[in-house]
């Protein structure tokens, strides 16, 4: 018997290996947005920390020196925090652009596979069509045997 092949096989893999690679583009970025997260997370906890301390060192007095420390620690926690938004925003935007991308590939690849059902769907009822004709032959032929023809 026949075997079904279907004839975009190699243009069928190679979108599923191109949807795959976006896949795993997309995945990438969600893990770099989610490790800037847990270090903006971080940097929050560690500015609360210090303004703990600040306040501390505040009650107890201060020189003229330590506010000026306490400035630049408190610009240093502002800069890092606003950076890391920057690039979590940056990041937002390309996992967009990676979902839009992902989107149309599967709907490329959904074709492909909708192409492949069809042509199977053909193969197999030309399979039956094919059956059902030798049924009927062998059928015709005993029936002319018995008859005598």
């Amino acid at each position: 018997m026949k075997k079904f092949r279907f004839r975009y096989e190699s243009v069928l893999k190679m979108r599923l290996d191109q949807e795959d690679r976006i896949k795993n583009e997309l995945a990438k970025l969600i893990l770099k947005r989610q490790e800037h997260l847990d270090v903006l997370d971080a940097l929050n906890v560690s500015a609360d920390t210090y303004d703990q301390h600040i306040q501390m060192v505040l009650t107890e007095g201060d020189t003229k020196n330590e506010r000026q420390q306490f400035t630049q620690g408190k610009s240093y926690y502002r800069d890092q925090k606003s950076k890391l938004k920057a690039s979590i925003a940056t990041l937002d935007v390309e996992i967009k652009k990676t979902q839009s991308k992902l989107v149309e590939a599967m709907k490329e690849r959904k074709v492909m596979d909708k192409l492949k059902e069809k042509a199977f769907q053909e193969f197999v009822d030309a399979v039956n069509e094919a059956d059902a004709k030798l049924i009927e032959e062998v059928v015709n032929y005993s029936n002319n045997k018995k008859i005598g023809e």
